[in-house]
Protein backbone atom coordinates (compact mmCIF):
# COMPACT_ATOMS: atom_id res chain seq x y z
CA UNK A 1 0.00 0.00 0.00
CA UNK A 2 1.27 3.48 -0.89
CA UNK A 3 1.20 5.91 2.02
CA UNK A 4 0.69 9.20 0.23
CA UNK A 5 2.42 12.21 1.74
CA UNK A 6 0.19 15.08 2.75
CA UNK A 7 0.73 18.60 1.45
CA UNK A 8 2.83 19.52 4.48
CA UNK A 9 5.19 16.59 3.96
CA UNK A 10 5.52 17.43 0.26
CA UNK A 11 6.36 21.03 1.15
CA UNK A 12 9.05 19.83 3.56
CA UNK A 13 10.65 17.61 0.93
CA UNK A 14 10.64 20.34 -1.73
CA UNK A 15 12.17 22.82 0.69
CA UNK A 16 14.91 20.28 1.37
CA UNK A 17 15.53 19.97 -2.34
CA UNK A 18 15.48 23.76 -2.91
CA UNK A 19 16.71 25.53 0.24
CA UNK A 20 15.30 29.03 0.49
CA UNK A 21 12.56 28.31 -2.04
CA UNK A 22 8.96 29.26 -1.39
CA UNK A 23 6.25 26.71 -2.11
CA UNK A 24 3.29 28.36 -3.83
CA UNK A 25 0.89 25.54 -4.64
CA UNK A 26 0.48 21.79 -4.15
CA UNK A 27 -1.93 19.60 -6.11
CA UNK A 28 -2.51 15.92 -6.74
CA UNK A 29 -1.62 14.32 -10.06
CA UNK A 30 -3.85 11.57 -11.38
CA UNK A 31 -2.82 8.50 -13.30
CA UNK A 32 -0.36 7.11 -10.76
CA UNK A 33 -0.75 3.35 -10.28
CA UNK A 34 2.56 2.20 -8.86
CA UNK A 35 3.27 5.43 -6.98
CA UNK A 36 1.44 8.41 -5.53
CA UNK A 37 2.29 11.76 -7.11
CA UNK A 38 1.88 15.37 -5.99
CA UNK A 39 2.87 18.39 -8.06
CA UNK A 40 4.45 21.33 -6.27
CA UNK A 41 5.02 24.82 -7.65
CA UNK A 42 7.99 26.55 -5.99
CA UNK A 43 9.63 29.95 -6.38
CA UNK A 44 13.40 29.60 -6.15
CA UNK A 45 15.75 32.00 -4.38
CA UNK A 46 16.82 33.54 -7.68
CA UNK A 47 13.21 34.41 -8.51
CA UNK A 48 12.61 31.65 -11.04
CA UNK A 49 9.50 29.50 -10.78
CA UNK A 50 9.69 25.73 -11.07
CA UNK A 51 7.25 22.85 -10.81
CA UNK A 52 8.37 19.51 -9.40
CA UNK A 53 6.79 16.16 -8.57
CA UNK A 54 6.87 14.43 -5.21
CA UNK A 55 6.61 10.75 -6.14
CA UNK A 56 6.13 8.23 -3.34
CA UNK A 57 6.59 4.47 -3.68
CA UNK A 58 5.18 1.79 -1.42
CA UNK A 59 8.69 0.42 -0.94
CA UNK A 60 11.58 2.78 -0.11
CA UNK A 61 14.07 0.43 -1.80
CA UNK A 62 12.23 0.90 -5.12
CA UNK A 63 12.40 4.67 -4.71
CA UNK A 64 16.13 4.50 -4.11
CA UNK A 65 16.65 2.32 -7.18
CA UNK A 66 14.69 4.73 -9.36
CA UNK A 67 16.52 7.74 -7.94
CA UNK A 68 19.96 6.27 -8.61
CA UNK A 69 18.96 5.25 -12.11
CA UNK A 70 17.55 8.68 -12.99
CA UNK A 71 20.73 10.33 -11.72
CA UNK A 72 22.69 8.43 -14.35
CA UNK A 73 20.19 8.53 -17.21
CA UNK A 74 19.41 12.21 -17.03
CA UNK A 75 22.99 13.05 -17.93
CA UNK A 76 23.09 10.63 -20.86
CA UNK A 77 20.48 12.08 -23.18
CA UNK A 78 17.69 9.71 -22.17
CA UNK A 79 14.47 11.70 -21.83
CA UNK A 80 13.88 11.36 -18.11
CA UNK A 81 12.96 13.80 -15.34
CA UNK A 82 15.87 15.18 -13.34
CA UNK A 83 15.99 13.79 -9.76
CA UNK A 84 16.52 16.37 -7.01
CA UNK A 85 16.00 14.54 -3.74
CA UNK A 86 15.54 11.06 -2.28
CA UNK A 87 13.84 10.63 1.09
CA UNK A 88 14.61 7.06 2.13
CA UNK A 89 12.32 7.17 5.15
CA UNK A 90 9.12 7.80 3.16
CA UNK A 91 10.21 6.30 -0.17
CA UNK A 92 9.70 9.68 -1.83
CA UNK A 93 11.50 11.33 -4.73
CA UNK A 94 11.48 14.96 -5.77
CA UNK A 95 11.65 15.02 -9.58
CA UNK A 96 11.48 17.63 -12.30
CA UNK A 97 8.01 18.16 -13.74
CA UNK A 98 8.40 17.73 -17.49
CA UNK A 99 5.92 19.15 -19.99
CA UNK A 100 3.72 16.76 -21.90
CA UNK A 101 0.99 14.20 -21.43
CA UNK A 102 0.11 10.68 -22.47
CA UNK A 103 -1.07 10.45 -26.06
CA UNK A 104 -2.95 7.41 -27.35
CA UNK A 105 -4.30 9.14 -30.46
CA UNK A 106 -1.30 10.64 -32.30
CA UNK A 107 -1.91 12.69 -35.43
CA UNK A 108 1.09 11.05 -37.12
CA UNK A 109 1.32 7.43 -35.96
CA UNK A 110 4.46 6.65 -37.96
CA UNK A 111 6.36 9.57 -36.42
CA UNK A 112 5.04 8.61 -32.98
CA UNK A 113 6.27 5.03 -33.34
CA UNK A 114 9.58 6.19 -34.80
CA UNK A 115 10.28 8.40 -31.78
CA UNK A 116 9.32 5.67 -29.33
CA UNK A 117 11.56 3.16 -31.11
CA UNK A 118 14.47 5.61 -31.21
CA UNK A 119 14.20 6.26 -27.47
CA UNK A 120 14.02 2.54 -26.67
CA UNK A 121 17.06 1.84 -28.85
CA UNK A 122 18.91 4.76 -27.23
CA UNK A 123 18.16 3.23 -23.83
CA UNK A 124 19.41 -0.19 -24.94
CA UNK A 125 22.73 1.26 -26.02
CA UNK A 126 23.68 2.38 -22.49
CA UNK A 127 26.79 1.01 -20.79
CA UNK A 128 25.34 -1.44 -18.26
CA UNK A 129 28.41 -1.37 -15.99
CA UNK A 130 27.00 1.75 -14.32
CA UNK A 131 23.78 -0.02 -13.31
CA UNK A 132 25.05 -3.48 -12.46
CA UNK A 133 25.59 -2.81 -8.73
CA UNK A 134 21.95 -1.94 -7.99
CA UNK A 135 19.67 -3.22 -10.78
CA UNK A 136 18.38 -6.81 -10.79
CA UNK A 137 19.07 -9.22 -13.61
CA UNK A 138 16.10 -10.41 -15.66
CA UNK A 139 15.84 -14.19 -15.82
CA UNK A 140 16.28 -15.89 -19.16
CA UNK A 141 13.10 -17.98 -18.99
CA UNK A 142 9.59 -16.52 -19.11
CA UNK A 143 8.48 -15.76 -15.55
CA UNK A 144 4.81 -15.64 -16.62
CA UNK A 145 4.77 -19.41 -17.16
CA UNK A 146 5.31 -19.97 -13.46
CA UNK A 147 2.62 -17.54 -12.31
CA UNK A 148 -0.39 -19.37 -10.94
CA UNK A 149 -3.67 -18.50 -12.67
CA UNK A 150 -6.98 -19.42 -11.00
CA UNK A 151 -8.66 -19.95 -14.38
CA UNK A 152 -7.93 -19.27 -18.05
CA UNK A 153 -9.00 -15.92 -19.48
CA UNK A 154 -12.02 -16.63 -21.72
CA UNK A 155 -11.09 -13.77 -24.04
CA UNK A 156 -7.84 -15.45 -25.06
CA UNK A 157 -8.41 -19.15 -25.81
CA UNK A 158 -4.77 -19.74 -26.73
CA UNK A 159 -3.55 -19.12 -23.17
CA UNK A 160 -3.14 -22.82 -22.34
CA UNK A 161 -1.34 -23.48 -25.62
CA UNK A 162 0.92 -20.48 -24.99
CA UNK A 163 1.93 -21.82 -21.58
CA UNK A 164 2.57 -25.29 -22.95
CA UNK A 165 4.61 -23.95 -25.86
CA UNK A 166 6.75 -21.70 -23.67
CA UNK A 167 7.31 -24.41 -21.05
CA UNK A 168 8.41 -26.93 -23.71
CA UNK A 169 10.60 -24.51 -25.64
CA UNK A 170 14.31 -25.13 -25.23
CA UNK A 171 15.63 -21.62 -24.76
CA UNK A 172 19.16 -21.46 -26.21
CA UNK A 173 21.94 -19.51 -24.50
CA UNK A 174 21.46 -15.75 -24.70
CA UNK A 175 22.70 -14.40 -28.01
CA UNK A 176 22.44 -10.74 -27.00
CA UNK A 177 24.50 -9.05 -24.33
CA UNK A 178 22.50 -7.67 -21.40
CA UNK A 179 21.28 -4.10 -21.72
CA UNK A 180 19.42 -1.66 -19.52
CA UNK A 181 15.70 -2.45 -19.68
CA UNK A 182 12.96 -0.01 -18.76
CA UNK A 183 10.70 -2.91 -17.79
CA UNK A 184 7.41 -1.21 -18.76
CA UNK A 185 8.07 0.73 -21.96
CA UNK A 186 4.62 1.39 -23.41
CA UNK A 187 2.70 4.45 -24.68
CA UNK A 188 1.31 5.10 -21.18
CA UNK A 189 4.84 5.76 -19.88
CA UNK A 190 5.71 8.26 -22.63
CA UNK A 191 4.85 11.96 -22.45
CA UNK A 192 4.26 14.06 -25.56
CA UNK A 193 4.05 17.75 -26.39
CA UNK A 194 3.30 19.14 -29.86
CA UNK A 195 4.11 15.80 -31.48
CA UNK A 196 7.45 15.39 -29.71
CA UNK A 197 8.35 12.77 -27.11
CA UNK A 198 9.33 14.78 -24.03
CA UNK A 199 9.84 12.14 -21.36
CA UNK A 200 9.89 8.46 -20.49
CA UNK A 201 8.60 7.97 -16.95
CA UNK A 202 8.05 5.27 -14.29
CA UNK A 203 11.39 3.49 -14.05
CA UNK A 204 10.72 1.36 -10.98
CA UNK A 205 10.70 -1.88 -13.03
CA UNK A 206 14.11 -1.26 -14.60
CA UNK A 207 16.47 -4.23 -14.80
CA UNK A 208 19.29 -5.68 -16.87
CA UNK A 209 18.67 -8.30 -19.52
CA UNK A 210 18.10 -9.21 -23.15
CA UNK A 211 16.78 -6.14 -25.04
CA UNK A 212 14.21 -8.38 -26.71
CA UNK A 213 12.36 -8.51 -23.36
CA UNK A 214 11.69 -4.77 -23.55
CA UNK A 215 11.02 -4.86 -27.28
CA UNK A 216 8.46 -7.66 -26.99
CA UNK A 217 6.64 -5.94 -24.15
CA UNK A 218 6.39 -2.75 -26.21
CA UNK A 219 5.19 -4.75 -29.21
CA UNK A 220 2.43 -6.44 -27.21
CA UNK A 221 1.15 -3.09 -25.92
CA UNK A 222 1.28 -1.45 -29.35
CA UNK A 223 -0.54 -4.46 -30.80
CA UNK A 224 -3.77 -4.03 -28.90
CA UNK A 225 -3.68 -0.20 -28.86
CA UNK A 226 -2.78 0.44 -32.51
CA UNK A 227 -3.07 -2.90 -34.31
CA UNK A 228 -0.72 -5.43 -35.95
CA UNK A 229 0.53 -3.12 -38.70
CA UNK A 230 1.77 -0.63 -36.09
CA UNK A 231 3.72 -3.44 -34.41
CA UNK A 232 5.72 -4.03 -37.58
CA UNK A 233 6.29 -0.31 -38.17
CA UNK A 234 7.58 0.14 -34.61
CA UNK A 235 9.81 -2.93 -34.88
CA UNK A 236 11.23 -1.76 -38.21
CA UNK A 237 12.15 1.59 -36.71
CA UNK A 238 13.72 -0.12 -33.71
CA UNK A 239 15.80 -2.45 -35.88
CA UNK A 240 17.06 0.53 -37.85
CA UNK A 241 17.90 2.57 -34.78
CA UNK A 242 19.55 -0.19 -32.74
CA UNK A 243 21.88 -1.07 -35.62
CA UNK A 244 23.40 2.41 -35.77
CA UNK A 245 26.03 1.93 -33.07
CA UNK A 246 25.24 -1.37 -31.39
CA UNK A 247 26.49 -4.84 -32.11
CA UNK A 248 23.98 -6.70 -34.32
CA UNK A 249 21.04 -8.04 -32.34
CA UNK A 250 19.86 -11.62 -32.70
CA UNK A 251 16.06 -11.56 -33.15
CA UNK A 252 15.49 -15.33 -33.34
CA UNK A 253 14.03 -15.44 -29.81
CA UNK A 254 11.61 -12.56 -30.38
CA UNK A 255 8.54 -14.86 -30.84
CA UNK A 256 9.33 -16.46 -27.47
CA UNK A 257 9.54 -13.02 -25.86
CA UNK A 258 6.36 -11.95 -27.65
CA UNK A 259 4.41 -14.86 -26.16
CA UNK A 260 5.75 -14.11 -22.71
CA UNK A 261 4.78 -10.44 -23.08
CA UNK A 262 1.31 -11.47 -24.30
CA UNK A 263 0.82 -13.66 -21.21
CA UNK A 264 1.65 -10.65 -19.08
CA UNK A 265 -0.91 -8.61 -21.01
CA UNK A 266 -3.58 -11.27 -20.48
CA UNK A 267 -2.87 -11.24 -16.74
CA UNK A 268 -2.99 -7.45 -16.48
CA UNK A 269 -6.05 -6.97 -18.69
CA UNK A 270 -8.04 -9.60 -16.82
CA UNK A 271 -11.58 -10.56 -17.76
CA UNK A 272 -13.06 -7.04 -17.58
CA UNK A 273 -12.17 -5.89 -21.08
CA UNK A 274 -14.92 -3.28 -21.03
CA UNK A 275 -13.45 -1.59 -17.98
CA UNK A 276 -9.99 -1.77 -19.46
CA UNK A 277 -11.11 -0.30 -22.78
CA UNK A 278 -13.10 2.43 -21.04
CA UNK A 279 -9.93 3.99 -19.63
CA UNK A 280 -8.89 5.10 -23.12
CA UNK A 281 -12.14 6.86 -23.93
CA UNK A 282 -10.87 9.87 -22.00
CA UNK A 283 -7.92 10.05 -24.38
CA UNK A 284 -10.04 10.14 -27.53
CA UNK A 285 -9.84 6.39 -28.22
CA UNK A 286 -13.47 5.33 -28.14
CA UNK A 287 -12.52 2.94 -30.95
CA UNK A 288 -10.67 0.77 -28.41
CA UNK A 289 -13.32 -1.76 -27.39
CA UNK A 290 -13.37 -5.25 -25.88
CA UNK A 291 -13.69 -6.60 -29.43
CA UNK A 292 -10.65 -4.72 -30.77
CA UNK A 293 -8.54 -5.71 -27.76
CA UNK A 294 -9.45 -9.36 -28.28
CA UNK A 295 -8.86 -9.22 -32.01
CA UNK A 296 -5.56 -7.36 -31.93
CA UNK A 297 -4.01 -9.25 -29.05
CA UNK A 298 -5.17 -12.62 -30.39
CA UNK A 299 -3.63 -11.77 -33.77
CA UNK A 300 -0.37 -10.90 -32.02
CA UNK A 301 -0.49 -14.21 -30.14
CA UNK A 302 -1.32 -16.24 -33.25
CA UNK A 303 1.62 -14.69 -35.13
CA UNK A 304 4.05 -15.45 -32.29
CA UNK A 305 2.80 -19.04 -31.93
CA UNK A 306 3.13 -19.63 -35.66
CA UNK A 307 6.69 -18.29 -35.72
CA UNK A 308 7.79 -20.17 -32.61
CA UNK A 309 6.36 -23.53 -33.68
CA UNK A 310 7.27 -23.18 -37.36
Amino acid sequence: MIHAPDDQSAVRLVQQAFPGGTVQHVWELGGGISANMLAVAVRLMDGRSQTVIVRTHSQPAVAEKEYRLLQILHGQGVKTPAPYLLDRLTGSLVLDYLPGEMNFAPADLNNYLRQMAAQLAHLHRRDVSQYDPFLPQAGAACVEVGRERPSPNPNFPQEHQMRQTLAAYELPPAANKPTLLHGDFWPGNCLWLAGELTAVIDWEDAMLGDPLIDLAQSRSEIAWIFGPEAVEVFTGHYRQQISLDYQPLEFQQLPYRDLCAALRQIRLVGADLAGFAGYFGGYGRTDITPATIRQNLNTFIDNALAELTD
